[in-house]
């Protein structure tokens, strides 16, 4: 549920064009959690450093207003797996309690704590946190789609390989980026294998290596058979974070309401 589309025009989009039954019974079923579900169409998109522009992504949702966006490049199955696997983000999201999380925003009359929160605003937590959810999510969501609506997942594996050959050759300084990466290897090992012929993980830096381990220690049991409760999900996201050295103390969970509302598009979470 990644990054942000930047390009406009976004036109609405009526999901029943594509004439998937499959699809639209993964639409219902999602919208018997969140009952608002916006799609909408994006004409263009931006690569970033050599990538594949997200193909796919899903705004407004810290403001209860969840909006599917799509790239219009699509051909009609790629728009069939690219929504679908957006919809069982917001599904596992709603219905299973695997929710966002954020920064704590400290007491304001704490001011070591305000002093904290303000040093620690230089480091790119969008990026890190959005990973540690897309990953979690990801291990059950690939097989959700297949075993329960027969969509297979083949363009997102082949969009996490295309890309993440790319990230395995950047080199990276700021922990975040390197906790990030570690994590996207170990999905990536999960959903396709054979790591070691991207990117070999015992000679990487060591926030790298932890956040691999930590990630495998954490995440690894997560399957379609293996849902986690929300309680579970809670705690190993924040006893990986520990794992890297954060303060378990430093973020906060939250389950995101849904309004009748229209969509503000400033607000945005990732796939």
């Amino acid at each position: 549920m990644r990054s942000k589309f930047v390009e406009t025009p976004v036109n609405p989009f009526d999901i029943t064009s594509l004439e998937s039954q499959t699809l639209m019974k993964l639409f219902n079923e999602t919208t018997s959690y969140a009952q608002t579900i916006r799609i909408e169409e994006v004409v263009g998109g931006r690569s970033h450093k050599g990538r594949v522009a997200h193909p796919a992504t899903t705004i407004g949702l810290t403001l209860g207003n969840p909006t599917i966006q799509f790239s219009g490049s699509l051909n009609k199955e790629e728009r069939i797996e690219a929504i679908g696997h957006e919809l069982t983000h917001l599904l596992l999201v709603y219905r299973f309690g695997m929710g966002l999380i954020g920064l704590r925003t400290p007491h304001h009359q704490n001011p070591q704590e305000v002093f904290n929160f303000c040093m620690n605003m230089s480091k790119d937590w969008t990026y890190l946190l959005g990973q540690v959810v897309n990953t979690a999510h990801h291990l059950i969501l690939v097989d959700y789609l297949r075993e329960e609506y027969g969509i297979e997942s083949g363009f997102h594996c082949r969009f996490l390989d295309h890309n993440f050959r790319i990230l395995a050759n950047e080199t990276s300084s700021d922990k975040e980026s390197l906790v990030a990466k570690g994590l996207i290897a170990f999905e990536y090992e999960k959903l396709i294998g054979g790591i070691d012929k991207i990117i070999n993980t015992t000679h990487q830096p060591e926030t790298f290596r932890k956040a691999y381990d930590s990630a495998g220690k954490h995440f690894a049991k997560y399957s379609l058979i293996s849902i986690p409760t929300s309680e579970s999900y809670e705690a190993d996201i924040l006893s990986f974070l520990e794992d890297l050295g954060y303060r378990k103390q430093d973020f906060i969970f939250f389950q995101p309401a849904v309004s009748n509302t229209v969509p503000d598009n400033e607000d945005s979470m990732r796939h």
